[in-house]
């Protein structure tokens, strides 16, 4: 089954399941707390929502916007969960960096994916790009590359930009990371050719990267695929003729990833790109709540105008509501002893970088 068959009949599905009016939660005021500065991409999100998600909800509350970066958006988030109200007049904006740290143990945080229940779920998918110098001809070539050195620019390395090293790595590519950079840094550096491998969420990748392709100086090589709400892994909707790096990783290795290896890699994988923006409501609000947002955000995704407008930025990605939200959600599981220990090494030979929990 295709993705875009799989989402069309989970939203009929969903459709089936929820009310078809949100109830009203007698609320005047909404406050969604966004830990990042303004203009990211949780904070983009949620404007774009904030509209729609107030004239869905009975009585068009009045939804309140609070950026509170800093620390990563950790201590805005320890905030939320310690001191939220749980009546539905409190939500939060996450973004894969809170999904990330939390697998890699961050000391700093004092949450558990428990404490959130998710309303709204919109999956971003990369794509990797290299290089012709690479000697890569074109999607999945990994055979071309061989034994050339791949140089990445990330930002740090208990990032989501980790998630391309372990690919590649993984794949038995030598790549050699560059760390302290901007996720436009890496593909400028790219441009410049200091880099030849990058990565991009698929809408910049068809804003800045597709003319590159275009003017043959960039490949597509592959996607980290869309993780379904039964788990399965699915072709990139926008990218169907590419290959994902599980397809990949089979290919050249004969056998699917396993083990300890294959455990580490499919948190990762779901931290950096299942729940790359989620909306959450905080732990112990009643169904009645949680009903009265499946409803809402239900309608939100279902309607044109929403998708119309903000397909630039949230591209053609399923949007996962009500029971598939929670079910996506649920695939970020924590990792056992052994996969956090092969983890840990990884870190620490690959990236000469230190992860405890």
């Amino acid at each position: 089954m295709t993705l875009k068959s799989l989402f069309i009949s989970g939203a009929a599905a969903l459709c089936l399941a929820m009310p078809a009016t949100a109830q009203d939660l007698d609320l005047s005021r909404i406050n969604v707390t966004v830990p990042f500065g303004e203009g990211g991409g949780s904070d983009t999100l949620i404007r774009a929502l904030q509209p729609y998600l107030q004239e869905a909800l009975p009585g068009q509350p009045t939804i309140l916007i609070r950026n509170e970066p800093g620390g990563g958006g950790l201590p805005a988030t320890n905030r939320f969960v310690q001191s939220a109200e749980n009546d539905g007049s409190a939500l939060i904006s996450l973004s894969s960096s809170i999904f990330i740290a939390n697998v890699l143990g961050n000391p700093q945080i004092q949450f558990t994916l428990d404490d959130f229940i998710p309303v709204f779920v919109a999956p971003l998918g990369p794509v990797i790009y290299v290089s012709p110098e690479t000697g890569a001809t074109g999607p999945g070539d990994i055979a071309g590359i061989g034994d050339t050195q791949l140089r990445f620019g990330g930002g740090r390395q208990d990032s989501a930009d980790v998630l391309t090293v372990m690919q590649l790595d993984l794949l038995g590519l030598d790549v050699q990371a560059i760390w302290g950079l901007e996720r436009g840094g890496g593909r400028i550096g790219f441009e410049r050719g200091e880099f030849t491998v990058d990565h991009q969420t698929t809408v910049s990748f068809n804003a800045s990267v597709q003319p590159l392709v275009d003017a043959g100086t960039a490949i597509p090589l592959m996607t980290s695929g869309v993780i379904m709400p039964d788990g399965s892994i699915a072709r990139d909707p926008h990218y169907p003729d590419l290959p994902t790096f599980n397809e990949l990783y089979e290919q050249v290795h004969g056998a699917p990833l396993s083990g300890p290896a294959a455990e580490a890699y499919q948190a990762l994988t779901r931290a950096a790109v299942v729940s790359g923006k989620t909306v959450a409501l905080p732990a112990g609000a009643s169904q009645e709540v949680i009903d009265a947002y499946a409803a809402a955000f239900s309608h939100v995704v279902n309607e044109t105008d929403f998708r119309a407008a903000n397909e630039a930025s949230l591209g053609v990605y399923p949007l996962f509501t009500g029971s598939d939200a929670q079910a996506v959600f649920d695939t970020e599981t924590t990792m056992s002893d052994e996969a956090y220990a092969w983890l840990q090494d990884w870190f620490r030979t690959r990236l000469n970088f230190e992860i405890s929990r």
